[in-house]
């Protein structure tokens, strides 16, 4: 099993960010990466004012709306060579395939667990900063949450042909995806790729069963 809890508590936070921002009255109007994390939290704002009881009660719904409402607006072949840092170049293009599909279906599960944790949250767009090449961006959003102290949140994005897409996500400026790759690549110096890829694999089954 992978040992992710402390990624896992923050995923409820992440999620509750795609559904509920909005942009500061004074601010001009969004960036376009602006605009694609706020038509993916009105989708999802959405599905949460219509299907609550679903959502509560199907699995495989939230499943489903995470996988059509989310992941096409993340870069998982970015995140995926990412979270494998140097391990992606020795990797094969065969272990690529496996080993993204099983992100893949690690970070759908983790989202979709995070619906039943989402509260009342007040969220508000920063300043996005923008590479010279204006194909990478950095989100910035800053939420509120009951009477705590304010959370920064960082969505890394890169455009291609055109569309803009997240690939990383950090939370008081830890990456998500360097905590990842912590485990990843201690299970890979243990087990060799596929043996990681077959450790992922399990860990998705077990939670599917959960």
């Amino acid at each position: 099993m992978l040992p992710n809890q402390p990624i896992a508590r923050a995923w409820p936070l992440l999620l509750v960010l795609l559904v509920w921002t909005w942009p500061l009255a004074a601010e001009p109007d969004l960036s376009p990466p602006q605009q694609v994390i706020e038509r993916v939290s009105e989708g999802l704002r959405q599905v949460l004012r219509e299907d609550r009881d679903r959502l509560a009660n199907d699995p495989q719904y939230v499943y489903q709306v995470v996988d059509e409402l989310l992941v096409p607006h993340v870069d998982l072949a970015r995140s995926s060579a990412l979270a494998l840092g140097p391990i992606w170049r020795e990797a094969s293009p065969t272990q690529r395939a496996a080993f993204a599909e099983e992100f893949k279906r690690m970070l759908v599960r983790t989202y979709a667990t995070a619906v039943d944790e989402l509260g009342e949250w007040q969220i508000q767009f920063l300043p996005t900063p923008q590479a010279p090449d204006r194909e990478r961006a950095i989100v910035r959003t800053r939420i509120q949450r009951g009477g705590g102290q304010p959370i920064s949140v960082d969505y890394r994005m890169v455009q291609r042909d055109g569309r803009w897409r997240a690939y990383d996500v950090s939370i008081e400026g830890v990456s998500l995806l360097v905590n990842y790759r912590s485990t990843l690549v201690r299970l890979t110096r243990e087990r060799g790729v596929d043996g990681m890829i077959e450790a992922l694999a399990r860990h998705n089954i077990e939670r599917a069963g959960s």
